[in-house]
């Protein structure tokens, strides 16, 4: 008896977790949504964030909005995600500084896992190896044999810290290349500086070398990313010229703050996923080298577990110390 009253307190149990979990889907949302991008406007995270909150803005009825609160690394607006009330309002645009931070910031406030949950993973945006038009090699091949035919002739741009830091670094491992890393508070300045042949090397992320390939100024050598870019097909991967497993650059996924239901988290993925292959997404990011990776919450979570422990490997061999 006592099992059988059991059995049916533990039915209505269930059927009342249904019930009130296909509730919080179905009334979802009903307000608007916020997207934070913690990095300035113009930007690759920015740009994706905006196109994202345009579609989902069609598909779920809701304003959605992009908040920029820039600072730190990208750490003050994912902090204020993180703070976050759990309930699938706002939203964080993390880019690839949120597999990084952990491991060479001191005192980051939330921890890039357990502090969110994901939601989708949008795309990546590879980066390029660029040299100078006036470097006397035609391809990859002949940069390496020049480089080590010449030990101190490589002189690579880094942004400290940054993702193009960490692919040169991860670069020179894997390529056994001598090269002197020459360091740079900026992007700017960084290629003012290989564009005028005071340096001779940079991966640089596809969004800024684009232009100065296509107008003559630089030379392409190889792309980063498993496959080529849609912009470069002449352009070899990394991976193709012998570098196994090498990959770098950007990335843009959604985050919530830990704690989101389920429920709505499936609501947002959904959409997110259905957004991003929408043509009109696809062609406008396209432009910028974006390659669409869409893949749900668990994906994103296997993406980014990857690349933590990727980059924690790079920045422990290499000797970089948290700041």
């Amino acid at each position: 008896m006592k099992r059988k009253s059991f059995a049916k307190l533990a039915a209505v149990a269930l059927s009342a977790m249904m019930v009130a979990g296909a509730g919080a889907a179905a009334d979802f949302p009903n307000k608007p949504i916020r997207i934070v991008s913690p990095f300035p406007p113009g930007g690759t995270t920015d740009i994706v964030a905006r196109a994202m909150a345009n579609k989902l803005t069609q598909s779920l009825g809701v304003s959605v909005i992009v908040e920029n609160r820039t600072g730190a690394f990208g750490m003050i607006g994912t902090t204020a995600v993180a703070r976050a009330e759990p309930d699938g309002y706002t939203l964080l645009m993390a880019g690839s500084p949120h597999g990084i931070n952990n491991s060479l910031r001191k005192n980051v406030p939330y921890d890039p896992v357990s502090s969110f949950a994901p939601v989708a993973l949008i795309g990546t945006v590879p980066m390029v190896l660029v040299v100078p038009k006036d470097l006397p090699v035609d391809g990859y091949a002949s940069f390496v044999k020049y480089g080590k035919a010449n030990p101190e002739a490589i002189k690579c741009g880094v942004v400290g810290g940054a993702a193009n830091h960490l692919a040169t670094q991860l670069f020179q491992r894997m390529s056994g290349m001598p090269i002197l890393q020459i360091p740079y508070k900026g992007d700017a300045p960084m290629f003012v500086d290989l564009v005028g042949n005071q340096i001779n090397c940079v991966v640089g992320i596809s969004t800024q070398v684009l232009g100065h390939i296509s107008e003559g100024r630089l030379k392409a050598l190889a792309v980063t990313s498993e496959q080529r870019l849609e912009q470069l097909p002449n352009t070899p991967t990394l991976r193709e010229l012998g570098l196994a497993g090498y990959e770098a650059g950007s990335w843009n996924g959604i985050f919530a703050p830990a704690g989101t239901p389920p429920e709505r988290i499936k609501v947002l993925a959904d959409a997110l996923l259905a957004a991003s292959q929408e043509p009109d997404v696809k062609k406008s990011l396209g432009t910028l080298g974006f390659q669409i990776r869409a893949v749900g919450p668990e994906g994103l979570a296997r993406f980014l577990s990857t690349e933590i422990a990727r980059w924690k490997e790079v920045i422990d061999d290499a000797h970089i110390q948290a700041e």
